[in-house]
């Protein structure tokens, strides 16, 4: 099959129509009706299930899975131009969610609309778009268990910058758990405080130690760390009381293939080694990572794909937590993150996609499922 080359005009009108859509996660039902009347245009048979995650595909054969996701974050901070508005700029398409991560959705768009003209020799392509991906996704993953089937996938929801001709490629996360200490003291009038145990100030000599705690090392197949860090502290006490507990939220970033059950072991033995008594753990979520062998055969053809096209491939582990995590563990899927996102967009106010990298994110995703297919 020959390669065309993408569409800038439709990518951008795309993209500007998606951002023009609220879909707060949870609240996905009329972009997934977007996406879904687009890929029936181009001949597409596409699925809506209950939770709004749209499915289609092409071809048969060995299969790559494709996949962004619909909904964004609330568009809270200053912003000074209108998060609906799609406006362009200087070559940037400002809105939320215009980056993260409706550029991919669009760059699956205009992918499809290609292979629908050109329908692959041999291979399935699985068009993938989810909802739920900033919040609890639990349920909405759950569904896709038995229902989505492929080789190996890739992510649209990662950098690119089109500009120093480099294309960002993950190939693992790491874990996220969230645990819940619960520090214990004694009450007190706050007139006499030497007469109760001041729980804030037990809660502070966990807060001080992990800063100094040094967690697991991964030195291959890539260098990485784990991390900790207490993200909230609060008491329900009284302005004149001494308070008798603190409850504190403790964010680990665990290494890419850690268990939930020794990450819960590590922590708890963590707090237990500080405080030595009258405390209590609880967690109350985890993800696992994941990474995936580094000679799996979407990596050595994301490598050919860009290389190809000019760009340089930098391979990595995600910091945070990302689906392709759920496509591997869950669904078995060997999944990497790659795509026409902008660095540093996810999340902030005045959110924008900058417009060459839409194109040549799109460009080399698509060289890369051709690639893959006729392999």
């Amino acid at each position: 099959m020959k390669t065309r080359i993408c569409n800038k005009n439709f990518l951008v009108k795309t993209l500007v129509e998606l951002v023009q859509i609220p879909s707060l996660s949870g609240e996905e039902e009329k972009i997934a009706e977007k996406v879904s009347k687009i890929l029936e245009d181009f001949g597409y048979q596409p699925k809506i299930d209950e939770y709004y995650n749209v499915i289609t595909e092409i071809g048969s054969g060995k299969t790559i899975l494709l996949n962004a996701h619909l909904d964004h974050v609330p568009p809270v901070g200053n912003w000074t131009i209108d998060p609906y508005s799609g406006k362009i700029v200087n070559g940037k398409i400002y809105g939320v969610g215009a980056s993260d991560n409706k550029s991919g959705v669009a760059a699956m768009l205009e992918i499809a609309r290609i292979l629908s003209k050109n329908k692959p020799s041999k291979g399935k392509v699985l068009f993938l778009f989810t909802s739920r991906e900033e919040s609890e996704k639990a349920e909405a993953r759950k569904v896709l268990v038995g229902k989505v089937k492929a080789d190996v996938g890739i992510c649209l929801d990662h950098n690119i910058d089109a500009k120093n001709r480099v294309v960002d490629l993950i190939v693992g996360c790491k874990g996220i758990g969230n645990f819940e200490v619960e520090v214990y003291g004694k009450a007190y009038h706050s007139s006499e405080p030497e007469k109760g145990i001041n729980a804030i100030y037990r809660a502070v000599k966990l807060v001080e130690a992990i800063q100094k705690q040094k967690f697991p090392v991964m030195k291959k197949p890539l260098k990485e760390k784990a991390v900790a860090s207490i993200t909230k502290i609060n008491t329900d006490g009284w302005a004149t009381r001494i308070p008798d507990l603190c409850k504190l939220t403790l964010n680990y970033r665990a290494l890419p293939k850690e268990k939930k059950e020794k990450a819960s072991k590590r922590i708890s033995n963590f707090v237990k080694r500080i405080l030595k008594k009258d405390f209590k753990v609880t967690l109350t979520t985890y993800h696992e990572g994941y990474l995936i062998n580094l000679n799996n055969p979407i990596i050595k053809t994301a490598k050919k794909s860009a290389k190809e096209l000019g760009f340089k491939l930098r391979i990595s582990i995600a910091k945070g937590w990302v689906d392709a995590a759920t496509f591997t563990n869950q669904l078995k899927i060997p999944t990497i993150c790659m795509g026409p996102t902008t660095k540093g967009q996810a999340h902030i106010e005045n959110e924008y996609e900058e417009i060459e990298n839409l194109v040549n994110g799109t460009e080399i995703v698509l060289k890369t499922v051709l690639n893959y297919l006729k392999s």
